[in-house]
């Protein structure tokens, strides 16, 4: 049923002018030791399988990643470091030396190598699968179906014209079914290609990240499809079409009516936050080796097999995030590195010597180049440098067609020199687009230094307050009700939070920006943790008679990239105040300190309204949060300068609320005599007698003024608090107060934080438990 399968053509069928007889032995292996006896027994090691293949890993992993080092600043993707490394060990540079030939790749090896990069490939595709979001494949958005048929359909037609008009100048054999595969394959844009394309270059979650992998989504299924319906109907009899066609079926059937089911029955017995089975992980991995070995029994080609178990397991669940964290650092780090190491095996450029192929085949390629740009540019809404983007994105291959350029010379529909035109080609394609397209396209950035309304120090009287709630999971959701509440809605001041439940892009391929509810295609009733979040927030909405509204967004995407999602919903919604939870090391979210404190500062640096982070201490308020039963204590720590400024503006609002007590100490500093901060005094004393005389009459609010020689003393006066506090609020910044600046904030562990932000997040100054919230007003 394989098209390019041998089997499928006639005996003594004319491929590249070689007739190969249909009983003849096409190539012999030789008997291949896999281990020596040692080096001290008279073996070499190096002509034994499992050394050489470990010194052949060896050998590309250390040659990529510094390739890869060195062109990272030329904004290169790590596909483009990895074939490098495998063109460097090929025939074309380090091959050349027969004896380092010899030694490093006997032609024993080709059956492991060739075996191992087809494994490789295997979990490539299902890794592939299970991350595909198939909400984009049911139900795709009418511009990706429009852009995605008109940019598969026109490169197609023009590939086609040109290779028919062209093939008798080229080395390529004959077409006959190979025609719709050749002109396909240079005519999509691989989905799995364009989203680590995007990845790379940190423009999954932009609004044109997102329209490319959906549009290349909307091509891979439509070449899928007609690849299995061509594969079918191109059988050598009718009984054996029909009996191509009524396999596929019954696989299909198989994987949706019997081994879906028990996917989502895994997926519903793992407990809310639990790990799944080790046991379960196996048995699906071993699953892919038998949906991989029906997909070769029935002609669909052990890929699509393999293929069609991922696409099955629901993205972004329990089970998807366990079997991608478990086994994609093994297949793209370890086995991949087989494959392309494969590939610059068969790449030679020495191989290019006839001029009329070389230059038909840039014809043809030039043709789908060409075709896929105008079919993207032409339908696209988007304003000119933007569509030109987006055509450049979809032009990008990627590992798949070079793959399919490998199985082509295998099967040898192709010979070496046009393997190697082709592999190179699209080499240098992705390696001048990349740069190309981040100089073109820049995402929009979401300050707004002029807009009004968008902190809390200039927002108008009687103005609805717009918080952009996050949180990673349900630990923090009293914490954040508890400030939501101290914030007093009313009726004249009601707030509107924006909650967004940040996950990070595990499991998936595609960035998501989306209610709870439309997220996750999993099709059990089991409630989500965004279930959970979101139920509470409802509650408490539904509590308040009306003064919080609330929205519920599930954001999904990589924490490198994820701040331009919570920025954007900050600059569209007008939002004066963005509360992000700051996490050192939580293990339980499975996420690093790096990459928390990259999303963190992302946000600090690109917040078009104020940011407050809160750090959790232990403090949990047990209460449901309701202005009859609320009871809550703050403590204002004020340096000075316009973070400070920004949260005593958060306190003055505080202040009125009924069941809180809000106490604001000012610190002054003795010798502290700057008159290049005189500015900055005068508007300190502005906003505190604007406290004071707002809070005159109210006994709750407290304010007191403290002189200290250093800021030991300061520490020293805040330890000697007595009264038990919630929440303590301080300015990020205080670069008026010599004191903490210069040498402290070289020895700040936690620069999110600021200074004495991370002093007090860093130790017990006070003697209960409390939450810190760290204010930062807008740049």
């Amino acid at each position: 049923m394989n098209p390019l399968d041998p089997s499928n053509h006639p005996p003594n069928h004319k491929i590249l002018n070689t007739t190969v007889p249909s009983n003849n032995t096409v190539c012999k292996y030789h008997d291949t030791r896999f281990n020596s006896k040692g080096v001290w027994s008279g073996d070499n090691p190096l002509s034994f399988v499992l050394p050489a293949s470990f010194i052949e890993v060896f050998m590309i992993v250390v040659i990529s990643r510094v390739i890869h080092i060195i062109i990272r600043p030329l904004k290169q993707p790590r596909f483009v470091a990895n074939m490098l490394s495998g063109i460097i060990l090929g025939p074309t540079i380090l091959g050349q030396t027969k004896e380092f030939e010899k030694l490093a790749f006997p032609g024993s090896k080709e059956m492991v190598l060739n075996t191992t990069s087809e494994l490789a490939m295997l979990y490539l595709f299902f890794l592939v699968g299970v991350k595909m979001d198939t909400n984009l494949i049911l139900k795709p958005k009418r511009d990706a179906v429009r852009i995605g048929m008109t940019g598969l359909i026109l490169p197609w037609v023009l590939v086609a014209c040109a290779t028919h008009y062209l093939r008798p100048y080229t080395s390529i054999g004959e077409m006959g079914p190979f025609f719709i595969m050749f002109c396909l394959s240079l005519s999509l844009s691989p989905f799995p290609a364009i989203a680590n394309i995007m990845d790379e270059l940190n423009l999954l979650t932009s609004e044109m990240g997102k329209l490319a992998v959906s549009c290349a989504m909307v091509n891979d299924m439509v070449s899928w499809v007609v690849l299995i319906i061509t594969a079918a109907l191109l059988q050598r009899t009718l009984m054996a079409s029909i009996s191509a066609v009524a396999s596929t079926g019954a696989f299909f059937i198989l994987i949706t009516h019997v081994m879906r089911p028990v996917v989502v029955g895994i997926i519903e017995n793992t407990p809310e936050g639990g790990v799944v089975s080790q046991s379960w992980v196996v048995i699906i991995l071993l699953g892919v080796l038998v949906n991989a070995f029906i997909g070769d029994v029935i002609g669909l080609t052990p890929n699509i097999g393999a293929f069609g178990l991922g696409v099955i397991i629901p993205e972004g669940s329990t089970l998807g995030i366990a079997l991608v964290e478990k086994t994609e650092t093994i297949v793209t780090e370890f086995l991949l590195p087989f494959f392309f190491l494969r590939c610059g095996l068969y790449t030679n450029i020495f191989s290019v010597r006839n001029a009329k192929n070389f230059l038909a085949l840039q014809v043809i390629m030039l043709m789908g180049s060409v075709g896929k740009l105008v079919g993207t540019i032409l339908p696209c809404n988007l304003n000119a440098q933007n569509a030109l983007s987006l055509g450049l994105i979809m032009i990008c291959k990627g590992i798949f067609n070079i793959s399919l350029f490998l199985t082509w010379r295998f099967y040898r529909l192709i010979d070496e020199e046009s393997f190697t035109i082709f592999v190179v080609s699209n080499l240098l394609l992705t390696v001048i687009i990349a740069p190309l397209l981040t100089t073109l396209y820049k995402p929009p950035r979401y300050f707004a230094t002029h807009a009004a309304g968008l902190s809390l120090q200039n927002i108008r009287p009687n103005h609805e307050l717009r918080i952009i709630a996050c949180l990673h999971d349900e630990r923090i959701v009293n914490d954040i009700i508890s400030i939501i509440e101290a914030s007093y809605p009313a009726r004249e001041t009601p707030i509107y939070a924006y909650v967004l439940h940040l996950v990070n892009l595990v499991g998936r391929s595609v960035a998501v920006v989306a209610d709870p509810s439309t997220v996750y295609r999993c099709s059990t009733h089991k409630p989500t943790k965004s279930d959970y979040i979101m139920s509470a927030f409802k509650k408490y909405s539904d509590c308040t008679h009306g003064t919080v509204g609330f929205r519920p967004l599930t954001v999904i995407a990589p924490y490198k990239s994820m701040h331009e999602d919570i920025c954007k919903i900050a600059h569209d919604n007008r939002a004066a105040l963005i509360l992000l939870p700051f996490h050192r090391n939580d293990h339980m979210l499975g996420s690093s300190t790096a990459a928390l404190s990259t999303l963190t500062h992302n946000v600090l640096a690109g917040a078009p309204c104020s940011v407050a982070l809160l750090v959790n201490r232990g403090y949990k308020y047990c209460r449901f949060a309701v202005q009859e039963h609320f009871s809550y204590s703050v403590l204002l720590l004020f340096f000075g300068g316009p973070d400070d400024r920004e949260a005593l503006a958060f306190a003055s609002r505080m202040s009125t609320h009924p069941g809180l007590s809000v106490t604001v100490i000012r610190f002054q500093f003795s010798d502290d005599d700057d008159n290049d901060n005189e500015r900055e005094r005068q508007l300190d004393y502005s906003v505190l007698h604007e406290f004071k005389l707002k809070n005159f009459t109210n006994e709750s609010a407290m304010f007191r003024e403290e002189v200290v020689n250093d800021i030991e003393e300061a520490l020293l006066l805040i330890r000697s608090l007595k009264s038990k506090y919630d929440l303590v609020i301080v300015g990020r910044r205080n670069w008026t107060c010599k004191a903490l600046t210069g040498d402290m904030a070289d020895w700040s562990e936690n620069t999110e934080l600021g200074v004495l932000g991370d002093i007090i997040a860093s130790s017990d100054l006070l003697d209960n438990e409390y939450n810190l919230l760290v204010m930062q007003a807008r740049m």
